[in-house]
């Protein structure tokens, strides 16, 4: 995949909305700063975070997600002979 400016770009806006996200959310959850929370904390946080990022790109991109395809199954698959179809 090439990489360029303008995909770069959007990568470091989008890391840096997340990390503001998670920044806000540790204030208004446990009234510290997100690098002053314990383990657990913080990964309970993160999954709240993801969350919430995950819900509002669904509700705002349905079009976008109901265009994709379902993915085709990958690997071995197990083959059936012809003498396997009973009728």
């Amino acid at each position: 995949m090439a990489e360029d400016f303008t995909t770069n770009m959007l990568r470091m806006i989008c890391g840096t909305l997340y990390f503001s996200t998670s920044m806000q959310a540790s204030r208004e959850m446990y009234g510290r700063s997100y690098f002053s929370l314990g383990v657990g904390e913080r990964a309970a946080l993160d999954q709240v975070v993801l969350a919430s990022v995950a819900a509002n790109f669904q509700n705002v991109t349905p079009e976008k997600l109901a265009s994709q395809s379902t993915a085709k199954p990958a690997g071995f698959q197990i083959q059936s002979s012809p003498e396997d179809k009973t009728p």
